[in-house]
Formats: C-alpha cells, structure tokens, sequence
C-alpha cells in the first residue's frame, strides 16, 4: 500500500510536470519574469488548479496534494519555497470564489491525460495561452 502510495505521488508529479512544461511552452516568451500580478496569478492559479486536480483523480490525500503543488509550482518556476508558499497560501480561498485560472487548469490536465493524440494534448495544453490573452485583451 505504501508503495503504491509512493508511486502514485511519483506519477501526479511526472504527468504535472509533463502538462505544464509543454502549456508554459506554448505561452509568450518571458513569462516566467513578468511582474504583472494579474499574469502571475493567473499561471500559478492554472497550475495549482492542474496539479490539485491531478491529485485528486490518483486518489491521493490533501497532505500529498500539498507537497506535490509545492514540488511542481516550486520546480515549473524556478522559484524558492518561501515565495510558492506564499503564493499556494491564497490559492484555496481563490478556488472557493471560483477563479477560473484554477478551474481550467483542472480540467485541462484531465482532458491532457485522457488525449489519445499529440494534437488533443497540444490543444489541451494551449488552455494556459488563452487564459493570458484575456487578460492581455482587457
């Protein structure tokens, strides 16, 4: 049990990783310096919000869930682990009122891990591209 416990934070970890390198692939180039609040939260809500829900599809507890965002944000973004704590601090309020980077970025990984082909991944994974455009468009 143990084991399969171990294995299934390794393959959330692997499949979150896999998705996010290739949404952040497809996104402008610069993206990991911006300052704009709006484009930071919106990455970091989409990834939360992916990571979270690949979690929760292995069956893993909200403990495991925890340590795998920290993980991912922290290794996606190159940043320390007090900066992604304190961003993943705001990040369960934000979904309670219904952000919708962290909702899209759920359903996104899903419908990713479910593509039977290299171009369903690769509209899956241009979710995160859309989510900057509107935001660049308002």
């Amino acid at each position: 049990m143990h084991n399969n416990h171990e294995e299934s934070i390794e393959a959330v970890t692997k499949m979150s990783l896999q998705f996010l390198a290739e949404a952040i692939g497809q996104c402008p180039a610069g993206l990991e310096s911006s300052t704009n609040r709006d484009i930071v939260f919106a990455v970091l809500g989409f990834q939360y919000g992916a990571v979270q829900s690949g979690a929760y599809v292995a069956g893993l507890d909200e403990t495991a869930s925890a340590s795998i965002t920290e993980d991912v944000v922290r290794r996606i973004n190159g940043m320390d682990r007090e900066s992604v704590s304190q961003f993943l601090a705001l990040m369960p309020r934000l979904a309670e009122k219904g952000y919708p980077p962290i909702g899209l970025g759920g359903k996104a990984i899903i419908a990713f891990y479910n593509s039977t082909t290299d171009e369903e991944k690769l509209a899956t994974s241009g979710s995160l591209r859309e989510i900057l455009r509107q935001i660049d468009a308002s």
